[in-house]
C-alpha cells in the first residue's frame, strides 16, 4: 500500500517536482512515478542525507524549509563551498538565497517511524563537537485499555495521575484517526513523555511512546499529527497511514 501510493502521487503533482523524502524508497519512487528525489540507494552517503535528517527531527518548522530550499537550489555543491567552519556551513544552509525552479514536495513514507532512530542519529549529529543523541517511538503491547488504565508488557499507565507504573510522568495522551488528532489530555506535567494511540475505526492498532524531542519534531508533527505550518506547506495528499505529501510554498 506503501507502493501504490507513490502511483496516486504521480497523478497528483506536476511532471517536473522533485519529492524530498528518506532515501530508501528513492530508486522505487523514481521507478513508478518518473519524479526526481533528493537522494537515494546511491546517494544516501553525501552530505545531502545528513541535513534531510536534521530537517525531519527538527522542531522547528523553517528548518526542514530551509534545508529544503538550500538543497534544491545548491546541493552537495554549495555544501562543500560554504564548509569553511561548522558556523559558516549552518549559516548558509538555514539562510538559503535562492529560490527553487521545480515545485518541491515533502513525502512521508510509513517506514520512516521504525527508521526514525537511524534518521535521529545522523540528524542529531554535532557537526561542531561531534557525537549525536538517537531517539525513536516505542511500541508498547497492549492488553487492557479502559478511561483509567492501560495495561501493557512491563509497564501499567495510570491514565488519571498520567504516570507509567507510578515513577515515570506523562505530559499528553493523544488519540489518532487518518492522521488527524480526534482527542488530546493533557496531564499537566511540566516534563515527561507523549502517549499516541493511532485508531482504526474503534481498534487500537498501536500504542506509540515517545519522548518530547521525537514528540515536537517535523515528522511526528506532520505525517502522525496531521499538524503543520500552513504558509510554509500545503496537504496534498494524505494515505494514512502509509503516507502523507506535502507541497512546500516557496
Amino acid at each position: 500500500k506503501i507502493y501504490s501510493s507513490f502511483l496516486d502521487v504521480k497523478n497528483r503533482v506536476p511532471n517536473d517536482s522533485v519529492l524530498l523524502t528518506w532515501w530508501d524508497y528513492g530508486y522505487s519512487i523514481v521507478d513508478a512515478t518518473g519524479l526526481s528525489t533528493f537522494h537515494d540507494g546511491g546517494a544516501q552517503m553525501s552530505p545531502k542525507t545528513y541535513f534531510i535528517a536534521r530537517g525531519l527531527i527538527s522542531s522547528e518548522p523553517d528548518e526542514i524549509f530551509n534545508i529544503t530550499q538550500y538543497l534544491a537550489t545548491e546541493g552537495n555543491r554549495g555544501i562543500t563551498e560554504n564548509n569553511t567552519s561548522p558556523e559558516d556551513l549552518l549559516s548558509s544552509v538555514l539562510k538559503p538565497q535562492n529560490k527553487p525552479w521545480n515545485p518541491i514536495y515533502l513525502f512521508f513514507t510509513a517506514d520512516m517511524t521504525g527508521k526514525y532512530g537511524a534518521i535521529s542519529k545522523l540528524g542529531s549529529w554535532d557537526i561542531k563537537k561531534g557525537g549525536s543523541k538517537p531517539r525513536g517511538y516505542q511500541n508498547l503491547a497492549c492488553n487492557k485499555i479502559t478511561s483509567i488504565v492501560m495495561n501493557c508488557r512491563g509497564a501499567t499507565i495510570d491514565l488519571r495521575s498520567g504516570k507509567i507504573n507510578n515513577h515515570l510522568a506523562l505530559r499528553r495522551l493523544i488519540f489518532i484517526r487518518k492522521g488527524q488528532v480526534f482527542q488530546e489530555k493533557k496531564f499537566g506535567h511540566n516534563k515527561g513523555y507523549t502517549l499516541q494511540i493511532i485508531v482504526a475505526g474503534k481498534n487500537i492498532v498501536e500504542v506509540q511512546l515517545i519522548d518530547e524531542s521525537v514528540f515536537s519534531s517535523n515528522y511526528n508533527q506532520m505525517f502522525l499529527l496531521g499538524r503543520y505550518r500552513r504558509d510554509l506547506f500545503e496537504e496534498t495528499y494524505n494515505s494514512f497511514p502509509f503516507s502523507r505529501l506535502y507541497r512546500i510554498k516557496f
